[in-house]
């Protein structure tokens, strides 16, 4: 009998691959599946440009609004603009070399200080009103708020024959589609070929220009077509092919705008609960003896003294609303009309859950944008060394690359085109042959801010210890500082100069300081211990 068993046991057998249904659904991927309490989730896939062509306009005009009227979001811009650029902006540094390794200073400082004239108010920017500083302020707001930035490069223009002009980046029309007899395409106003390379933009002209425009292309239709060559365009790609950049509080904006609405919906509920207690209903539902009179009474006289005349249907609807009247005044009780039963206002506010809904709020948007919450929301209630170490070196690295980006996307470009009209055009730099410029401009390099320790005590034992150790160098720390340390090492050198070198703890005191001798010639003196004599090591060596 036991063949048979075998040969039932055989036929029993699944074929090879196939699995039980609860077993298959546990190996299948969770997010694929669509239960009913997740049928509200999106299953098609769009690529980014689909999405910016139909949503783009909305999303910058509502991070606009977000940036102008909500706390956080102004909170968040200027966090921005103050660790990324700092106070100083992003300096520009000359590394030009002789051919003995030793800084070329004369072409070093030349360049340096023309890029600073350059960089002074109404110079560098076509309206005048603006310096470089105030520049990089805006076009960095202006990436975080509507996720790109726009800026055209004008030749032969200005006091120094160049100048930048700002442009807003929604002139750059996001509903415009089309496709061009050249094969070119138009697509949200960038006009690509077929690689996708950008050749022109198409920027809206209805005939209210915002900006004049007019000489930077020609006309075609309300638009006006820019060369690419004079435009910089710059944003944060998220995706491969992406035409357009969106803004940054994209990711929180709901958020933001929830928790702003809530907060006030809160501040009135509990100014309410403040001062209203109830209501009481009059025997008749009418308001108390002569308050309608006197309400009417001050209405016409109000018209009467600016000249205007109530027709009858006015005066009766004057009275009417006279004898409802509502008033909000802590202690007071209200009159109802007829037909109403006394209610005590109650209300929960202040709610006891208010500051954990917000905080809750402020940390989802916070991780969105890249920072702590500690920062967004201004909150040290509870922060400790070791958690605003964590949080906040964190944050550091975030702001280190955007300053990498940020020069990458504009000081590059804008310096070059400065840099090969300035070698032809500017006075102060007739010593720099033209013919050089792609040393000059590969020597260029560009000094962010930086920040100081949390804890400086520790921080400055630290670098001692590295500096033991040979781990790091004096201008690696003095970078790290966000200070220039050619400028510090010259300083040093020149207070050594001035007032000779500090010396150490047992050295023989600078000449010109010494006591006169009290010991008489005869008069033996000891002998003193030999002790080092080495000066301290200067620090521009």
């Amino acid at each position: 009998m036991r063949w048979r068993e075998r040969l039932a046991a055989f036929f029993r057998r699944k074929p090879a691959g196939r699995l039980d249904v609860p077993q298959a659904i546990q190996r299948a991927l969770a997010m694929a599946e669509t239960p009913a309490h997740v049928s509200s989730w999106s299953r098609h896939t769009r690529t980014i440009n689909h999405d910016l062509q139909s949503g783009l306009s909305v999303a910058i005009s509502r991070s606009r609004g977000l940036a102008r009227n909500n706390d956080y979001a102004k909170r968040f811009l200027t966090l921005l603009k103050t660790n990324v650029l700092g106070p100083a902006g992003l300096r520009l540094q000359m590394r030009l070399k002789k051919r003995s390794g030793e800084p070329n200073d004369e072409p070093n400082d030349a360049l340096e200080n023309a890029w600073l004239a350059w960089g002074k108010r109404g110079v560098c920017e076509v309206t005048g009103q603006l310096t470089w500083k105030d520049c990089e302020r805006l076009l960095l707001e202006a990436l975080a708020r509507d996720g790109g930035f726009l800026v055209r490069k004008l030749n032969r223009r200005g006091p120094k024959n160049f100048q930048i002009q700002i442009i807003d980046y929604e002139l750059l029309d996001a509903g415009l589609y089309r496709d061009l007899a050249t094969g070119n395409r138009v697509r949200m106003g960038v006009e690509i070929d077929i690689d996708g390379a950008p050749q022109a933009y198409w920027l809206k002209n209805n005939g209210k220009p915002d900006l004049d425009l007019r000489s930077c292309g020609f006309t075609v239709g309300d638009y006006l077509r820019v060369p690419a060559e004079e435009m910089i365009h710059r944003f944060v790609a998220e995706e491969a092919n992406q035409l357009r950049g969106y803004p940054w509080l994209a990711v929180g904006g709901r958020r933001l705008w929830l928790v702003n609405d809530y907060e006030e919906a809160a501040a009135v509920a509990s100014s309410n609960a403040a001062k209203r207690l109830g209501f009481f209903v009059s025997p008749t539902g009418d308001a108390p003896p002569g308050l309608g009179e006197q309400i009417v009474s001050n209405v016409l006289e109000q018209a009467r003294a600016a000249g205007k005349v109530l027709s009858a249907q006015e005066v009766q609807l004057l009275m009417q609303s006279a004898d409802k009247y509502s008033t909000t005044v802590p202690g007071q009780y209200d009159t109802l009309p007829t037909g109403y039963d006394f209610r005590q206002y109650e209300s929960d506010y202040p709610h006891t859950n208010y500051a954990d809904y917000v905080k809750s709020c402020l940390r989802g948007v916070a991780s969105g944008l890249g920072i702590s919450y500690v920062s967004l929301g201004n909150d040290l209630e509870s922060v400790n060394y070791s958690s605003a170490r964590v949080g906040i070196l964190d944050e550091r690295e975030v702001y280190k690359t955007l300053q990498g980006w940020f020069v990458e996307s504009l000081h590059v470009d804008v310096f070059d085109a400065w840099l090969k009209m300035s070698l032809v055009a500017d006075a102060s730099l007739v010593k720099l042959d033209p013919s050089r410029f792609e040393m000059y401009r590969d020597a260029a390099s560009w000094q962010p801010r930086g920040w100081a320790g949390i804890d400086p005590n520790k921080e400055a034992t630290a670098n001692q210890t590295n500096l033991q150790l040979k781990l790091t160098s004096r201008r690696r720390i003095i970078l790290e500082r966000g200070d220039d340390p050619d400028e510090i090492f010259a300083e040093c050198a020149a207070e050594e100069a001035a007032l000779g070198p500090v010396p150490q703890e047992g050295a023989p005191a600078a000449p010109g300081n010494d006591k006169p001798d009290e010991t008489s010639p005869d008069e033996e003196k000891p002998a003193s211990p030999k002790r080092s004599l080495a000066p301290v090591r200067n620090l521009g060596a």
